[in-house]
């Protein structure tokens, strides 16, 4: 994350040279307290031809030691330097590194304290406390399809960044390592994501693109990627290429990386501003929040073959449960398209209802999987699920299905199998019927993690 002395420009030519089981259901309706409960998150679909091969869901309570180290202060012990060598305002923290509900959160806040580490004295104090993190001897690869879904907050100052370094940089020093920036956000272009590249070619080396995603990009989750091979770099955002592609073949590129996630203030791309004109209120937090940070690197598939998943054999493979004879509210049928192919699922009646339409799969490997399909979805009901579970009569887990007007990939939270079978599908209700309801749901998949 070494960036940019001038606000827009898409490079830093002039940045500092430092571093930066079972059987259908037979019971009640399931009720709220059932299974796990998510926000519906956007689902991820790296392509055909990607195997999954590290992630940190933060599923857990705390930061998983074996993936991360939490920094501790303005000193970096990796790259040798004080404040990231951007005059960074913040002084990083463990607390500030939390983990719940499914998600990694990074508070920022404006301290009085005047923190300062021993070796960096001659910087001053920090004006700010927040959070920096890296998978440097943990995490690191090279080549691949590296991605996150991550809320970033708004305001000026505020600099978040998901970004990589080489894993030699302890020994080369930057930018003879390389760094590829995957996102980084400026307040005065919310609706940017900008990613660049730095290496050495008899000083420090330069390439930037970005692009306008037509929407402010804080305060809510969007996906972020780098595509990686041994002779290009394809940034993404929400799944859209940004910008133009990155040719190279720089040393600095064929080598393993390590990943760093961390939420800066004000620095040398904001012009070195004052902590004062930063936009962070005494007593008041702002937060990086990441649901998940995923590397897949080209090979076979990682699903499991369902049968009939886009729904172009009628209703072949899939059951119906229902509590109160209302079986015919699901049914495959053309209306307003399908995803891929001509047909999909419906869940729709003009009468209340309450449908679980569903297949089993049995002989699993043992391991976490997650379920992912793609949604349209008008109107309000009871419950709108995408679901698993691992017997006819086990609580779900599942996430609960905003409304779409477009088809939107969505994602189970991640289910553990160990006796080899699961149950999967979409679960309904409506109370009160109303024809102008709807749920559409296609192209479903069971992928192993």
């Amino acid at each position: 994350m070494t960036r940019h002395t001038l606000i827009s420009s898409l490079v830093a030519a002039s940045c500092f040279a430092a571093i930066t089981g079972c059987a259908p259901e037979t019971v009640e309706a399931e009720t709220e307290a059932l299974g796990t409960r998510e926000q519906a998150e956007l689902g991820y679909n790296p392509g055909a031809g990607w195997n999954l091969v590290w992630q940190d869901e933060f599923d857990g309570t705390a930061v998983n030691g074996n993936n991360w180290t939490v920094l501790t202060s303005n000193w970096d012990p990796v790259t040798n330097n004080c404040n990231f060598g951007t005059g960074e305002l913040e002084f990083p923290r463990a607390q500030n590194v939390t983990v719940g509900g499914g998600k990694l959160v990074i508070t920022a806040e404006r301290t009085g304290d005047n923190p300062v580490d021993s070796r960096c004295t001659g910087y001053g104090a920090r004006s700010f406390y927040s959070g920096r993190l890296h998978t440097k001897g943990k995490v690191e690869r090279q080549y691949g399809k590296v991605a996150a879904s991550i809320k970033i907050p708004s305001g000026y100052g505020m600099w978040p960044a998901f970004w990589t370094l080489g894993a030699n940089v302890s020994n080369v020093g930057w930018p003879a390592s390389g760094e590829i920036d995957i996102l980084e956000w400026h307040s005065n272009e919310p609706t940017w994501m900008k990613s660049a590249t730095h290496w050495h070619n008899g000083g420090q080396a330069d390439w930037g693109t970005g692009q306008s995603g037509g929407y402010n990009l804080a305060d809510s989750f969007h996906t972020y990627e780098v595509e990686w091979t041994a002779s290009s770099m394809v940034f993404r955002l929400d799944g859209q290429r940004v910008g133009a592609t990155y040719y190279h073949n720089e040393t600095e590129f064929q080598q393993p990386h390590y990943l760093i996630l961390n939420l800066a203030m004000g620095g040398n791309w904001y012009g070195h501003t004052s902590a004062a004109s930063i936009d962070l209120p005494w007593g008041v937090r702002k937060t990086m929040e990441v649901e998940w940070v995923r590397w897949y690197q080209q090979g076979g598939s990682s699903g499991v073959s369902l049968t009939n998943p886009g729904f172009e054999s009628d209703m072949t493979g899939w059951a119906t449960w229902s509590p109160n004879g209302t079986e015919a509210a699901d049914f495959s049928e053309t209306y307003n398209g399908g995803r891929s192919g001509a047909y999909h699922l419906t869940h729709w009646s003009a009468s209340p209802f309450e449908v679980w339409t569903y297949q089993t799969r049995t002989g699993l490997a043992t391991g976490n999987y997650k379920v992912r399909a793609w949604v349209r979805k008008g109107g309000g009901f009871d419950i709108a699920r995408l679901q698993a579970k691992t017997c006819g009569s086990c609580g779900p887990v599942f996430t609960d299905l905003g409304t779409y007007g477009n088809w939107t990939l969505v994602e189970t939270p991640a289910i553990y199998v160990s006796g080899g079978y699961l149950e999967l599908g979409f679960h309904t209700r409506a109370s009160v019927g109303n024809s102008a309801n709807f749920i559409h749901m296609d192209d479903v998949e069971l992928i192993r993690l």
